[in-house]
């Protein structure tokens, strides 16, 4: 009974206990405010749609974050525990490329969600967040903000979360003075600093010696120049990246006892010492970066590394051979050696990988390296290539055919090489999986390889149809079309200067619609434009066309903006186009450079439409039959760095006033009809303008002081036309003309080089009496063209201080007084022509100074006396240099001995037509006679003499008492 009694009374008890706690959970729910939907607190989802009002979201990705969504756990990037519904996750990360991303703050609220464990927000735009917040979330276990910019300096709350595994800060723009915070992260396996500036923490950086757990650490871009000597993480550390810093040679002493090391990134540092031994003794590496520094000597140092999957080692100076022991490399599946000096054959290069043991080598890029000699037969173990990169080699010889062997080959870049022979069917036989093909090579190099030849069937069928990058530039495909074009679909297609002198056939139009980008210039490519392909019906996704220098005809569709919508880049010039410029053409709302130069294009610019350009660069139609005036609004394109419309009809006046400016940098308005004065905003609001040229027009007046507010200008060419006034003593201003900077092209470099060279760099100049083309050293070319005008007055002195002046051409005024006598500072000068003025005085002796003086002309002036001699002066005998100035004597002309007018060592003759000698004797014979008529009296007449000093003694008295 008693035991009947106790189990009786525990089972009430129980009852009692249960319907307690149920009565009062119910009334904790009905009563707080934390109360579930779903699995969402409330507290948390409150949190969250606060942190969602200060936060601006182009892309709308909170868009599921809505009040009437009041179960939060199903929102975008939130993520909560299953059991207890809290919020544990928070991944609004920014997929890049795809959308636009957040920007503002970061709300403090979001300290609510107390068992957060997961935080990311990288990739974004926030620029503040609540250090109260950052060190109250003490369950944090991972924590990115990479890729934000946030104002002030690193929260030191981040020592609070003793939890941390994983913490990214990188490129967050936060000021670090030290970083004490990080000796609390006990835990930490990840850290990210890369892209603070670091080179203020000191020995603050020892902080980092504490984290006995660190697996991964990343110091890129930080400014480093001195590395610590870690000791506490030796045996943990897997991954380490020092890249974008100052290392010196000495950093390597920093890994002696790295034994778990698998990642080591030294990229981009400032090394300049042979790879050492220690590093081919750290046999864990995995992948070793060691690109873009001044390594010398051979790499048979890494001959022990056999488990790399990635070795970096491009743009040093490393040198010799590939290792035989490379060769054994198995799991190589990265290998860089481009812009160095290593030595290497193709032939069996490509025979040993094609001969190689399947599945090790994926990926390997020898781009831009000068290749040599001969490559190791082990090589061939190495096997199922797919990324082989040979780009910009000085190899030669043929391609082998067992090239076409490698079936896993996806990316192929043997550009930049002088190869020999012919491709066939056989080089591409087993490429079904290739995806890219290089073969060409860039025409700005300096010794152009020889073309490659392709001889390909006419039905042959090309294996590789899922090939999405194919450039054969300056190869040889012609001259029909080839075929096999017809069965791909690339995104871009590069076929310039491959030397097709054909129409494009009708299939073309299968391609058409696939293309990203259409390069088929320098070629001889006849009828009508390939626009009408399209048969205006349907739109495409192109954004760059080149079809510059071939034969089509045709006039540019006038609906070009609906079928091209996403059109950047548009190049038609040199060719056959007729007909005028539609307006369509300036609603393309992409267009960033439109190039129609060397046309027959006619009739006026559409005019108020081009101010809403808004990435509009560059602007060129030189060459054509254009008229009318030139529009206010092109004027004003918010980016427009280059306009050239030179060679065309242009008339009017050029607006007196402009209060919204482009970013000028290149004004080319020469060889039309534009009259009227120089507008003073030229000066004023185009502080970036770098070449001005106005000749061949009828402008008049005088040169705006404000001109020589032109700082960066190089080229002013303001010849033929009526322009008039002095020259204003203000040109010495000209600071982009006074510096010598041959190895730093001019910023306009980036306008001129546009995407497939949809721009010449051409300045037509008058000197030597005739017209030079500069064509290619643009970027280096300094010049004042003033010639054919009416300026009078004297060459300012100020002008020699432009030392970096390459052409003065001030011929054909009516220009007075000297020359300076300081020209010979002006070191750079290849050209300089004062011809046809009223120039008088001698030359200037230190003229024989300019040592790159190439033509000279000095003609018809009046300049008078010797001329001077040496130096580069006697490498120019023409003596119609000096001919119109009949006081002129000396080499090249006649010699100053007969010259009636000139006395040199040896001769009796000036400039006053008599003699010296008698001269002479007249003046001694006077003086004597003068002497003793005076002399001889006071000496003979007592009275006279007493009378002379009696005089000369008062006079000395009276200037006394004076």
């Amino acid at each position: 009974m008693a035991t009947a009694s106790i189990q009786s009374a525990s089972l009430l008890l129980s009852v009692l206990i249960f319907v307690g706690s149920f009565l009062q959970t119910t009334k904790l729910c009905s009563c707080s405010d934390n109360h579930k939907v779903g699995n969402c607190h409330s507290i948390e989802r409150l949190a969250l749609l606060d942190f969602k009002k200060g936060v601006v979201d182009p892309s709308n990705r909170l868009s599921s974050w809505r009040q009437d969504e009041e179960d939060c756990c199903k929102w975008h990037g939130v993520g909560c525990n299953n059991a207890t519904g809290y919020v544990e996750k928070l991944d609004l990360r920014n997929p890049f490329h795809l959308v636009s991303p957040f920007m503002g703050g970061i709300s403090p609220t979001l300290a609510q969600l107390k068992h957060l464990s997961y935080l990311d927000l990288s990739r974004n735009s926030f620029d503040s967040i609540p250090n109260q917040f950052i060190g109250s979330i003490k369950e944090l276990r991972y924590l990115d903000l990479s890729s934000n910019c946030f104002r002030g300096r690193i929260p030191q709350q981040l020592g609070n979360l003793s939890n941390l595994n994983h913490l990214g800060l990188s490129r967050t723009c936060f000021s670090v003075q030290e970083l004490q915070f990080l000796s609390h992260l006990t835990s930490l396996e990840y850290l990210d600093l890369s892209g603070l500036d670091l080179s203020k923490t000191g020995e603050s950086l020892q902080y980092i010696n504490r984290l006995n757990s660190l697996s991964e650490l990343h110091l890129s871009g930080c400014q480093l120049s001195s590395f610590p000597l870690f000791t506490n993480f030796t045996t943990t550390l897997s991954v380490l990246d020092l890249s974008i810093n100052n290392f010196e040679g000495l950093i390597f002493k920093a890994f002696v006892n790295f034994t778990s090391l698998q990642s080591l990134n030294l990229s981009t540092n400032r090394i300049q010492v042979p790879i050492p031994k220690t590093i081919g003794q750290m046999t864990s590496l995995r992948t070793l970066r060691l690109g873009k520094n001044d390594l010398t000597g051979p790499i048979d140092v890494l001959a022990n590394l056999t488990s790399l999957e990635c070795l970096d080692l491009d743009t040093n100076h490393l040198e010799g051979p590939i290792p035989l022991s490379f060769g054994g490399f198995c799991k190589l599946k990265e290998l860089y050696l481009s812009r160095n000096n290593i030595s290497g054959e193709i032939t069996k290069f490509v025979n040993a990988i094609s001969s190689c043991l399947p599945n090790s080598l994926e990926t390997l890029e020898s781009s831009q390296t000068k290749l040599t000699g001969k490559l190791p037969y082990s090589i061939g173990n190495l096997r199922s290539l797919k990324n082989l990169y040979l780009y910009k080699n000085n190899m030669s010889g043929t391609i082998p055919k067992s090239l076409g062997q490698l079936s896993e080959l996806e990316q192929l870049d043997l550009s930049l090489n002088s190869w020999d022979g012919e491709v066939t069917e056989d080089h591409f036989a087993n490429l079904a999986n290739l995806r890219a093909l290089h073969l060409g090579f860039d025409f700005d190099d300096e010794k152009p390889p020889k073309p490659l030849v392709f001889n390909l069937s006419p039905n042959w069928v090309c294996p590789f149809t899922e090939i999405f990058y194919l450039d054969l530039t300056n190869s040889k495909l012609g001259p029909l079309f080839p075929s096999w074009l017809q069965n791909l679909r690339p995104f871009h297609l590069i076929l310039e200067d491959v030397g097709i002198s054909d129409t494009i056939p009708d299939w073309f139009t299968k391609i058409y619609p696939s293309l990203w980008v259409l390069d088929l210039s320098n070629n001889q490519i006849s009828g009508k434009i390939p626009l009408e392909l399209q048969h205006g019906q349907n739109s495409t996704i192109m954004e760059f066309l080149n079809l510059g220098s071939n034969l089509f005809t045709g006039t540019i569709p006038l609906n070009i903006n609906e079928t091209m919508p996403n059109l950047q880049d548009l190049s038609l010039s040199n060719n056959l186009i007729e007909g005028g410029i539609p307006s369509s053409i300036c609603n393309l709302k992409q267009l960033k450079v439109v190039s129609l130069s060397s046309n027959n294009l006619s009739g006026e610019l559409p005019h108020e439409c081009w101010e809403d350009s808004k990435y509009l660069e560059a602007i060129d139609l030189t060459n054509n039959h254009l008229s009318g005036e030139v529009p206010v609004s092109i004027w004003s394109a918010p980016k427009l760095s280059l306009l050239s419309v030179s060679k065309n009809g242009f008339s009017g006046k050029l607006p007196p006033n402009l209060t919204s400016l482009s970013p000028l940098r290149v004004i080319d308005l020469g060889e039309n009809h534009f009259s009227g004065n120089l507008p003073m905003w030229m000066g004023k609001r185009l502080p970036n303008l770098e070449i001005l040229r106005l000749r061949s027009n009828s402008f008049s007046g005088f040169i705006p002081k404000h001109h020589c507010l032109l700082h960066s200008l190089r080229i002013l060419d303001l010849a033929h036309n009526e322009l008039s006034g002095i020259i204003p003593h203000c040109f010495g201003n000209f600071s982009g003309m006074a510096t010598i900077d041959p190895t730093n092209p001019f910023s306009i470099i980036s306008v001129m080089v546009l995407s497939y060279k949809l721009l010449a760099e051409v300045s037509v100049l008058i000197t030597k009496g005739i017209e030079l083309e500069y064509n290619g050293t643009l970027a280096f070319l300094k010049c004042i063209d003033l010639s054919n005008n009416t300026f009078f007055g004297e060459i300012p002195m100020e002008i020699t201080r432009l030392s970096g002046l390459s052409i003065l051409n001030l011929s054909m005024n009516h220009l007075t007084g000297s020359i300076p006598e300081k020209i010979g500072y002006m070191q750079r000068l290849e050209v300089l022509d004062l011809s046809r003025n009223q120039l008088s005085g001698s030359i200037p002796p230190s003229i024989s100074a300019l040592n790159s003086l190439n033509h000279l002309n000095l003609s018809n002036n009046n300049l008078s006396g010797r001329i001077p001699s040496g130096n580069q002066l006697q490498t120019l005998p023409d003596s119609s240099i000096y001919t119109g100035n009949p006081e002129l004597c000396g080499a090249p002309l006649k010699d100053c001995a007969n010259h009636p007018n000139i006395v040199g060592p040896n001769h009796e003759e000036n400039k006053g037509g008599f003699t010296w000698l008698p001269f002479f004797i007249s003046m001694a014979i006077g003086f004597v006679v003068g002497f003793w008529s005076v002399c001889g009296t006071l000496i003979l007449k007592k009275s006279w003499r007493y009378a002379f000093f009696r005089f000369i003694d008062d006079m000395k008295d009276t200037i006394l008492v004076f």
